[in-house]
């Protein structure tokens, strides 16, 4: 077969493509693994933050040490307890669209659910330096302590600021939260026992 021929180019074309394609399954097999675990990680990290406890030099043990799973409806979520047994807050997972994709993470509150802990995003596809600034501490550091109260939604406003430039980012995770805070609410006698 001539080199110069069309399906000499097809034909290593394809090779070229098979070996590469095979190169990156391989590796991607073989990190498997430690890709899955880091983002385990990340998704505690995230948790142990909006219950305002500090991961230690352990992550893993911390965890495991600090916070229960529970269940709310089919959601799985986190509870903290004290040295007595009483629970001091739920770690809830926080999921919706955002302007460019999905935006999850987790909020935590209160034992009795009257207020915001904190909130912390593991994934978020915002525009970098426009909407994604709703990943920056400022932003999220600003919802903790924001009482909730059932049947009022959270606003921008009085404490509250929206990111310049990023309304729809902005108002995207306003949605997420007050719908994440209504869907709360509905588990509130459960989460009390």
């Amino acid at each position: 077969m001539k080199k110069d021929s069309y399906l000499y180019t097809i034909i290593f074309t394809f090779a070229l493509t098979a070996v590469f394609a095979t190169m990156l399954a391989i590796t991607q097999a073989y990190y498997l693994p430690a890709i899955t675990e880091n983002e385990a990680n990340v998704e505690r990290h995230a948790i142990l933050k909006v219950l305002g406890i500090s991961p230690g030099d352990d992550l893993v043990t911390t965890f495991s040490e600090q916070l229960q799973p529970a269940l709310a409806g089919d959601l799985q979520i986190y509870a903290s307890y004290d040295a007595n047994g009483d629970v001091l807050g739920y770690a809830y997972p926080l999921d919706g669209q955002g302007l460019w994709g999905s935006i999850r993470g987790y909020i935590g509150v209160s034992a009795s659910l009257d207020r915001l802990l904190g909130m912390e995003f593991i994934e978020q596809n915002e525009t970098p330096g426009l909407g994604g600034r709703i990943d920056e501490d400022w932003f999220k550091e600003q919802f903790a302590g924001v009482p909730l109260v059932p049947g009022e939604a959270i606003a921008y406003g009085d404490g509250l600021d929206a990111i310049t430039g990023a309304t729809s980012s902005s108002n995207a995770v306003l949605n997420i939260l007050n719908d994440t805070v209504s869907d709360l609410m509905t588990h509130k006698e459960v989460l009390a026992r």
